[in-house]
């Protein structure tokens, strides 16, 4: 083979089929759109029910302030529905127990004197977790 037929080789060939493509074309592009949209609707009107069902079936335990808790017996959703009192102050709470009186409860890192006394109609030491309202 010589030199004249390897540049005839590189040469494209006219009757030769075309050469593949390198990009989407336009169709391709509007069929990824749609494919897109369509993704982002369905997505959209997921989170919409989730939002909307969350309401009712999103809540594991009693609402803030509807209970008046035993510190010494209570369960971590009841502790948390104590205002002002989270789940990581909830876990405190138990992991400080017993109680004699309300007052211990300063025991407790971030827990002082003024959300003791914002936390004392919900908080008791002796009988059972009552409801308030």
């Amino acid at each position: 083979m010589g030199i004249q037929d390897r540049d005839y080789m590189r040469r494209d060939n006219p009757s030769g089929p075309p050469p593949p493509r390198r990009g989407p074309t336009s169709h391709q592009w509007q069929r990824w759109l749609v494919i897109a949209a369509a993704t982002i609707a369905v997505l959209s009107s997921a989170l919409w029910l989730v939002r909307d069902a969350h309401g009712l079936f999103g809540s594991s335990g009693p609402a803030e302030g509807t209970l008046r808790v035993n510190v010494n017996t209570a369960t971590l959703p009841e502790l948390i529905s104590i205002p002002r009192i989270g789940e990581s102050l909830a876990l405190l709470i138990v992991a400080d127990r017993p109680y004699a009186s309300v007052e211990d409860l300063v025991r407790i890192a971030g827990i002082g004197p003024q959300t003791l006394e914002s936390i004392r109609p919900f908080v008791k030491v002796d009988g059972d977790t009552e409801r308030l309202r």
